[in-house]
């Protein structure tokens, strides 16, 4: 289990069905995977089932939550609350959207970091994605003054040695990564004790400061260990899938084309601007997206059993369902690989196929029995807030580096890390992806043209 999670839970659920039971250092841990309707019950069920009290079980260690913070479950929930209100308000929204692709331009412009490859220079991709979409992303959100200089290495290296802190070793045995943590949470405190530079931050941090400020968390401790959260949940799992997605692209010569061309299809030489709402919505890029994030979204989606729960679990229909009783206090389970890699939802599972979900395409086997395989967000009222963001920062990515750079592969993609990350966020590759970059003269010339 501590090695390699994957196969031992897929060799238990082969023996036991869709929902056991295992136990993991003296906790009860109920693992479920069915992908007609028993997760969804378990996503529905907020009374029974909590998302603030598992969270509770993780957050002190990770992002050094206090103590009092951490067993606030229903301030916690009003800051959640924020979230989804300004992230599903388009007007809200507008500041960081704009932001966002400001700064990933500034980037890859003429006077960036990438001017020198215009000649078929290498590069590493996930390199470049990981710093640009960082920058950008912490920029949109955080605005100009944000110490993005000098939270970056910190916070990759705590990033790259977060299964230490999954698996709750003590300081000795995961110095590196506590120290990059400090650091982190030094530089976020720091920053929220300024107001002058919170001022200039998004609509959205902006917002849950004015929480924190009506509350009775004001130290720098509180604000730092949230905002360290928010920090994970919007780059640590959008910034690879915006790699995924962009490499699995790249490496596809054909595919490549077509998305060069619809991007081309939807740039305004007059405005030297793109059709942002068609782009998002093309069926092809939406469909590359959606099979990006069913392939890499590496989630382990859990719950605190509150009270004795009844759920019915079903293994290959509605007719053979059977009800499983959830004991209090045990942990409930729902790895989204399980649903995802299964090959009865999605033929050939392991393999990218970006046009797996067009309308055309029968990208999930027999949806009508299988309705629940697809969830990389969760589902219920604590499906991923960030889910559009998320999409958003991937399109823009893909847009402005194929408009602006001729890419070329020179190797294999790298597989990604599984074994004992498993379930510690999206998959990042093993190793970096090496490609020629040329820059190109004006956006897609060619593509324009025609």
């Amino acid at each position: 289990m501590a090695r390699d999670p994957q196969p031992f839970l897929l060799r238990l659920q082969k023996k036991y069905g869709r929902i056991f039971t295992i136990y993991v250092a003296g906790e009860r841990m109920s693992i479920l995977s069915d992908p007609i309707f028993g997760n969804r019950q378990a996503w529905r069920n907020t009374d029974c089932l909590s998302l603030g009290h598992f969270i509770q079980y993780i957050s002190p260690s990770l992002f050094g939550y206090s103590k009092h913070f951490a067993a606030d479950i229903e301030f916690q929930e009003k800051l959640n609350e924020k979230i989804l209100s300004v992230l599903n308000s388009t007007p809200l929204i507008a500041d960081v959207t704009q932001s966002l692709k400001a700064t990933y331009l500034s980037l890859i412009d003429d006077g960036s970091v990438y001017t020198k490859f215009m000649d078929g220079d290498v590069i590493d991709l996930y390199q470049y994605s990981r710093h640009n979409m960082y920058y950008s992303s912490a920029r949109a959100l955080f605005g100009p003054e944000f110490p993005i200089d000098k939270i970056f290495l910190p916070y990759t290296r705590f990033e790259d040695g977060i299964v230490k802190f999954l698996k709750r070793y003590p300081r000795f045995l995961n110095s590196d990564g506590y120290n990059a943590q400090q650091k982190v949470l030094a530089e976020l405190g720091s920053f929220f004790m300024d107001f002058s530079r919170v001022s200039k931050s998004s609509v959205l941090v902006r917002a849950l400061y004015d929480i924190f400020m009506a509350s009775i968390y004001k130290s720098p401790a509180d604000l730092a260990g949230y905002f360290f959260a928010i920090i994970f949940a919007s780059k640590s799992n959008s910034v690879p899938a915006a790699f995924w997605l962009l490499a699995n692209i790249v490496a596809d010569a054909a595919l490549k084309a077509e998305i060069e061309g619809i991007i081309a299809s939807n740039y305004d030489p007059e405005t030297d601007d793109f059709d942002w709402n068609k782009l998002l919505k093309n069926p092809v890029i939406v469909s590359c997206f959606k099979e990006t994030v069913r392939l890499n979204v590496n989630v382990i989606s859990g719950r605190k059993v509150m009270k004795d729960y009844t759920i019915k679990v079903a293994s290959d229909s509605e007719e053979e369902a059977k009800n499983v009783t959830l004991r209090a206090g045990s942990l409930l389970l729902m790895p989204l690989n399980m649903l995802h890699w299964n090959k009865e939802s999605y033929p050939d599972p392991m393999k990218w196929i970006g046009k797996r979900f067009l309308a055309d395409n029968k990208g999930i086997h027999n949806a009508d029995k299988w309705r629940a395989a697809y969830a990389p967000w969760g589902g219920g009222a604590h499906m991923c807030p960030g889910r559009h963001l998320a999409l958003l920062e991937a399109v823009i990515q893909l847009v402005y580096t194929l408009a602006h750079f001729d890419i070329e592969p020179i190797e294999d993609l790298p597989a990604p890390i599984v074994g004992d990350r498993y379930g510690a966020g999206v998959f990042k590759p093993e190793r970096g992806y090496r490609v020629k970059f040329t820059r190109r003269k004006t956006v897609l010339p060619s593509a324009v043209k025609s």
